[in-house]
């Protein structure tokens, strides 16, 4: 989550407990209005805090999602360039070795024909 976006969030839930407190607190009431009000405005920032907890969640999932795809595409690359990597090293090590081969034949036949 950017943040910008959580930026906006704090700042709506802010926003909207502070002018539930100002509205409750400045409108006229007797003392048991005013605690039933509060006690309502405490439930309904309650459900917006929950309500903003579960959108959080469901964001972090789906970021956790893109993550592990994102993560599952790097390894699967890495895996086929180590693949590759090792291909080339066992194929140069072949030609090392039939090279390393062919010196030794001919240095064997010039051997045998200077013995003749």
């Amino acid at each position: 989550m950017n943040e910008k976006s959580k930026g906006l969030l704090w700042g709506a839930l802010i926003g909207s407990i502070a002018g539930s407190v100002t509205a409750l607190l400045l409108t006229p009431k007797s003392g048991r209005e005013l605690r039933e009000s509060l006690a309502d405005g405490a439930r309904l920032a309650g459900d917006k805090v929950q309500e903003t907890a579960e959108k959080l969640g469901e964001q972090g999932i789906s970021w956790i999602g893109v993550m592990t795809d994102r993560a599952q595409g790097m390894i699967s690359e890495l895996q086929d360039w180590s693949q590759k990597q090792q291909s080339w090293l066992a194929d140069g090590a072949e030609a090392r070795i039939s090279s390393f081969r062919e010196q030794e034949e001919d240095e064997e036949l010039q051997g045998e024909q200077q013995h003749r």
